[in-house]
């Protein structure tokens, strides 16, 4: 209740001063003004490093010294200053002493939606200040060295974002981070109801309440950057009510039947998916024999194995298994999930997805498990898992790939030849560095001829890179000759 009494106070306060920062000029030092006129004058928020040259700009510079002269006093007086660059460097600033307390300076600028013009590494865009104070105060984001809110701290201020009137992208993530409750379950309505928003609609749904069901069929969102049912769909999947049935076939057909791809579909097929059912399964197999256009047949089927991917149940074992076969889509999850279930047939469509590796990279690229710290190179696992029970067949392939493969699998294949250490593959790398003019793929065989040690293969490299005058160009050139000097090759 002291909570909730709390958030009702700010929230009047909101409403009664809108956003309106009041500003003491006379408790700022000239030279801190100074910086501080630098830094409006740039009007631009920048990181330590921007640009593809990764140059550290002036204006961070204008950042550090404003840190090393201000003092606390007049860092937390500037984030009422009229400049919203300036605000914004001035908490980042306080965000380094550990002994301020931030929670009540974000409270205060939750109103503060001015956007400013931001740039980090190569990426400019912009961002709203509020945004801008609480990304810097979230735990495990943006500055890990910057203080960050306590659990409790950060709690509460999801609170204040969902029960008081902003406009911060702040408020949406709260909105979807909001605990299951009947007070929550109210409010998120009035929100729907109220503000048409479209997180609280997502939300709603986590309910799953039948009296929510026309509310979620009636939504409809206006905006470029989503399709209007984008977040019906999303909704759909938190509830998949057969209720919602008739709307996702009509939805389905209507996509298939259309010439360019849509931002809803991913969402489409993921709200399908979500049902885990042969209902659901028919539906899914619809755009593999009656999409209308092929040119734009890839993004559905795409989109397809993305939501059986995220929705998995046993009934889509069928889908996925034909995915695979006739559509080269695979990655460790789901390759995980089917071997099993059917090893001779999983190993001779690996052996299949091997002897064809670059349509397996060009049609999987990205397609990793998300149960995964980071990506595991799959490439690798089924090369194993022919390695036992076909020897032969896997040398062959390791053979043949080294020869042809494009440059993003070469490592994979010449790894694995450097770790089997078969002699037959000396042959291959020394037939693709003959020829090769990608510095990646030459100077990865190399490396793996030169760990071979063996004099007699050191010499054939030197007689190589007299044949190949791709060996001796530009940075890979340089990195070659390295190489080389490196290990006592002359």
């Amino acid at each position: 209740m002291k909570h909730l009494a709390t958030i009702i106070i700010v929230a009047l306060t909101f409403n009664c001063f809108g956003q309106q920062f009041q500003f003491d000029k006379t408790k700022i030092s000239s030279q801190t003004k100074a910086i501080v006129t630098k830094i409006e004058k740039e009007n631009r928020l920048m990181g330590s490093i921007v640009g593809n040259g990764g140059i550290r700009p002036k204006q961070f510079d204008n950042f550090t010294e404003l840190q090393k002269v201000a003092t606390n006093g007049e860092l937390q007086e500037l984030t009422n200053h009229p400049n919203g660059v300036v605000r914004c460097y001035s908490f980042w600033a306080l965000t380094y002493d550990t002994s301020v307390n931030l929670l009540p300076i974000i409270i205060k600028h939750i109103p503060d939606d001015e956007k400013v013009s931001t740039m980090f590494g190569c990426i400019v865009s912009s961002e709203k200040v509020g945004d801008f104070f609480i990304s810097l105060a979230t735990p495990q984001y943006v500055d890990l060295d910057s203080k960050k809110l306590t659990p409790n701290e950060f709690n509460y201020l999801d609170s204040l974002l969902i029960y008081t009137p902003n406009k911060l992208y702040a408020k949406e993530n709260a909105i979807n981070r909001a605990r299951l409750s009947e007070a929550s379950y109210e409010r998120v309505r009035e929100l729907v109801l109220k503000e048409n928003n479209q997180s609280a609609l997502v939300t709603l749904a986590k309910f799953k309440r039948k009296q929510d069901i026309q509310l979620i069929l009636n939504n409809e969102m206006t905006g470029e950057r989503y399709g209007k049912l984008f977040f019906t769909y999303k909704a759909i999947s938190e509830f998949p009510d057969n209720a919602f049935l008739p709307l996702l076939e009509r939805s389905l057909y209507e996509a298939i039947d259309k010439g360019a791809s849509s931002t809803d579909w991913r969402e489409l097929y993921k709200a399908i998916a979500s049902f885990k059912n042969d209902a659901a399964l028919q539906l899914l197999k619809v755009p593999f024999t009656q999409t209308k256009h092929e040119n734009i047949r890839q993004y559905h089927i795409d989109f397809i194995f993305a939501a059986v991917h995220d929705f998995y149940a046993p009934v889509y074992d069928e889908l996925l298994w034909a995915m695979w076969e006739s559509e080269k889509k695979i990655n460790t999850k789901v390759f995980k999930l089917l071997y099993p279930k059917n090893p001779d047939k999983a190993f001779l469509l690996t052996k299949k997805t091997i002897q064809n590796a670059d349509d397996f990279y060009y049609f999987n690229t990205g397609s990793y498990s998300e149960d995964e710290e980071k990506p595991v190179n799959l490439l690798a696992v089924m090369l194993d898992t022919v390695l036992v029970r076909d020897r032969p067949y896997a040398i062959e392939q390791i053979n043949k790939n080294i020869r042809e493969i494009n440059v993003h699998q070469f490592p994979t294949f010449a790894d694995k030849a450097l770790k089997l250490g078969d002699t037959s593959f000396v042959s291959a790398l020394f037939d693709r560095l003959k020829t090769e003019d990608n510095a990646h793929i030459y100077l990865k065989a190399t490396e793996v001829l030169i760990a071979l040690k063996d004099k007699e293969i050191n010499k054939r490299i030197v007689e190589v890179a007299k044949i190949n005058p791709a060996l001796r160009k530009d940075w890979g050139g340089k990195e070659f000759a390295k190489l080389l000097k490196d290990n006592g090759i002359e």
